[in-house]
């Protein structure tokens, strides 16, 4: 392309001259005469007015090889491929004839049309015509001959026959592409659309003011006159852009500046944007500014200060901005000074919160190219660059690429968007949404609005939009499916990254009035009645998650990859009681009969230790509670006149049920009566305790816990084997053994007493009926006994 339209992205060469060549064209002047002025129209880059002229000779001599062969590349250069192709075709068809000098043929081949067929390769690269593309770019590395070390053109051969390769087989986008309409395109180049939500445009078009029509060709009388371009704002309503309107600010839409590629940063407050003013020597420098922005206002308009901007060397053009965690803004931009590795590349500089700028810097790793690189846009949620560049294989001229930041903070690899995104035009200037559904691009592929009868001459701003996929579906209890679908349920949709991370991209949640809203809070109008929708994204990965109180979370996995045509998957889902209705009857030990006005406890336990009470109630005559799955849970029943009672509960591993029933049962509790506890024993002799004796005596801590009003006298018994003191004094210590560990457990003192009574209260003889020793007997009356002394 052209390096005055690559710059400025508007034909400001192309048509300088247009009128000054027709007013002084003389119908009887040869068709040499004519050769010579398209020649210099040509070489000074006026490609539209070259055209007329070398038509001019053409008609006058079919068979002229000269006029055929530039005709055909200034209409490549006027972008007008499909009439290029023809007189390529023309021009490769010509043969000498019988008088002319085949030597003198190939002597021109050799030296001026030894580029011929690279370009020829290159308007059926862009015409979609990939085999004869490739068959003659291969003839070309055939016979060219570069001229020195710094030639490139087999390099840039070998460029377009990977561009050819990848385009036979390159998959396509699932977008939908439509122009703006009139409104927002005319005849003239439009370009650099930076979109607010998806109402409001800020873009660059043709600066009219009365005197420049942009729907036609525009005449000058003078070559010094220039056409420029302005900022225009256009408002989306009634299904449709509304016509453009020139930001009327003088400082942003200056006179004589061509004005355009802006750029928001991310909360609207500042708007970064280039001036590009042609300098002597017909070359556009561009400089970035930023003013500062407000509800549709702008002010306080700055040029970026040195070194970012050069003054008179090298252009600094269309900035893109990136805003970190901690406030910096990163602004990518276009630049064709040295330093990258080929004629524009994209570099980046920072702006911090205070307002300082620092940079620039080259952006290192495979964007950038010995072609060029431009249009550069940053999508803050995905970490991705998109940019276009006609250095990495594609479909012919510019192309969309991306390349996503990776962990390590460099770039991954280049990728084409593929069509219809990218076509054989020059497609730039791509932007998305933040949810990633729609946004814009620039191009001249077919459809924009013909410029002089050229179907592909001027740049327009398209929109596109994703295929629409979506997922919808009920959610049912598992088991019970048809019982009708669950209202009150939570939705969140996660889109899977691609190293595999979840992204929260859309919640639907049920408020306590039971209306429908969204991650914002905002009603959506969709009724609370178990279904779901959610929009998706083409080719991508999603985790659906459904939570609902009583039941477990669930997560599906959707993926609208490999899905050829529009469409929304119904994904019904069933999801599972997480929690368990436990039930039952609080019984007196032994007995049918429930008790009633019992204060049943639920109390959750949890793997460190700590306990939490959940819930307690009075049994009347059956008490109810709702537990979740996967934990662990103690019941505790307390009621005057009975022991109370612990029951564990582990709700792990039961299955597809409803309803735990549990009865529990209370042992009836007589102030006074003396309970034995069975095998608490002692070292023969000693006071003592064994490890068994322990955990019986845990029973009765706990015991003392589930009733932390007892008061108890703990009392030691022994046989009558030696005297009567001794036993006195053995059974008392083993009482103050039992207490001294219980306190240590934690029970209090004064909870308890501590009572030797030795031999003298038996339970049972310690001898038969004949007087003779009853080692039975004896094991009876060797016992530990508590007594309840105050409930």
């Amino acid at each position: 392309m052209n390096k005055r339209l690559t710059l400025t992205i508007v034909l400001i060469g192309i048509i300088t001259f247009q009128l000054t060549a027709q007013k002084y064209r003389v119908a009887s002047r040869s068709y040499k005469t004519e050769l010579k002025i398209a020649d210099r129209f040509y070489a000074e880059g006026y490609f539209y007015t070259a055209v007329e002229y070398y038509k001019d000779v053409v008609r006058q001599d079919s068979t002229n090889r000269y006029g055929t062969f530039w005709l055909a590349m200034a209409l490549l250069k006027s972008r007008d491929y499909e009439n290029a192709e023809i007189f390529f075709r023309k021009f490769y068809a010509m043969r000498p004839g019988a008088k002319e000098n085949t030597k003198r043929w190939e002597l021109e081949n050799e030296r001026i049309y030894n580029k011929g067929r690279y370009y020829f390769g290159e308007v059926l690269h862009r015409n979609g015509k990939y085999d004869e593309a490739i068959e003659q770019l291969q003839k070309f590395k055939s016979t060219y001959k570069p001229k020195d070390e710094t030639d490139n053109m087999l390099k840039l051969a070998d460029l377009e026959i990977a561009g050819c390769e990848y385009a036979k087989n390159a998959p396509k986008a699932k977008v939908k592409i439509k122009s703006l309409g009139r409104g927002v395109n005319r005849a003239y180049t439009e370009s650099s659309p930076t979109a607010i939500a998806d109402s409001i445009l800020y873009y660059s078009s043709l600066r009219t003011d009365g005197k420049y029509s942009a729907d036609t060709l525009n005449f000058f009388s003078t070559p010094k006159s220039k056409l420029t371009y302005a900022l225009y704002r256009s408002i989306y309503a009634g299904g449709e852009w509304m016509k453009g309107r020139m930001v009327e600010n003088k400082d942003i839409n200056t006179d004589g500046y061509t004005v355009g590629n802006g750029a928001f940063n991310k909360d609207l407050t500042r708007f970064y944007f280039t001036k590009c003013l042609s300098v002597d020597d017909d070359r556009p420098l561009c400089n970035i500014y930023v003013a500062d922005y407000n509800n549709g206002k702008f002010s306080n308009v700055k040029r970026i200060p040195e070194p970012i901007n050069e003054k008179e060397k090298y252009t600094s053009t269309q900035p893109a901005v990136r805003t970190s965690d901690d406030g910096i803004e990163i602004i990518y931009f276009v630049s064709d000074r040295p330093g990258g590795p080929g004629g524009m590349d994209i570099w980046y500089f920072l702006r911090s919160p205070n307002g300082d700028f620092k940079g620039p810097k080259i952006l290192k790793g495979p964007i950038n190219t010995p072609g060029d690189e431009e249009t550069p846009f940053f999508d803050d949620s995905t970490k991705t660059l998109y940019f276009s560049s006609n250095g990495h294989p594609g479909f012919g001229g510019y192309d969309v690429f991306r390349s996503t930041e990776q962990a390590d903070l460099s770039w991954g690899p280049v990728e084409n968007l593929g069509q219809p995104i990218n076509t054989g035009a020059d497609d730039r200037y791509y932007s998305r949404s933040t949810d990633q559904t729609f946004g814009f691009v620039v191009s001249n592929r077919e459809g924009s609005v013909p410029l002089n009868g050229i179907k592909t001459a001027s740049d327009d701003i398209f929109g596109w939009r994703n295929f629409n996929y979506a997922v919808q579906g009920l959610v049912f209890k598992e088991g019970a499916e048809g019982g009708g679908a669950l209202p009150d349920a939570t939705y969140r949709l996660y889109k899977i990254m691609p190293d595999g991370s979840k992204m929260l991209v859309a919640v639907d949640s049920v408020t306590p009035a039971g209306v429908r809203v969204n991650a914002a809070g905002i009603p959506t109008g969709r009724k609370n009645d178990g279904s779901y929708f959610f929009k998706l994204l083409p080719e991508s990965d999603y985790v659906i998650e459904v939570a609902r109180p009583g039941f477990q979370s669930k997560f599906e996995n959707i993926t609208t990859k490999g899905l050829p045509d529009e469409d929304t998957i119904q994904n019904n889902i069933n999801i599972r009681k997480a929690q368990y209705v436990v039930k039952g009857r609080i019984l007196e030990e032994g007995k049918p009969e429930s008790v009633n006005d019992a204060l049943v406890t639920l109390i959750e336990m949890f793997p460190n230790g700590m306990e939490k009470t959940v819930y307690y109630m009075k049994s009347n005559p059956y008490y109810t509670f709702e537990v979740e799955m996967n934990k662990k849970y103690k019941i505790v029943v307390r009621k005057e006149g009975f022991f109370a009672k612990t029951e564990e509960l582990n709700t792990s591993g039961l299955g597809n049920i409803d309803t735990i029933r549990k009865d529990i049962e209370m042992a009836k509790l007589v102030v006074g009566k003396e309970y034995t506890l069975q095998n608490v024993l002692y070292e023969f002799g000693k006071a003592t305790l064994t490890e068994s004796s322990k955990q019986v005596l845990d029973n009765l801590y706990q015991i003392l816990i589930e009733n932390p009003t007892f008061v108890i006298e703990l009392s030691a018994h022994t046989d009558n084997i030696g005297s009567d003191a001794a036993n006195m004094k053995l059974s008392q210590a083993r009482a103050e053994s039992c207490v001294k560990y219980l306190m240590e457990k934690g029970i209090p003192k004064e909870r308890m007493v501590a009572k030797g009574y030795g031999e003298s209260r038996p339970k049972v003889p310690n001898t038969t009926e004949d007087g003779k020793d009853d080692p039975a007997g004896r094991a009876i009356n060797r016992r530990t006994e508590f007594k309840i002394l105050k409930n």
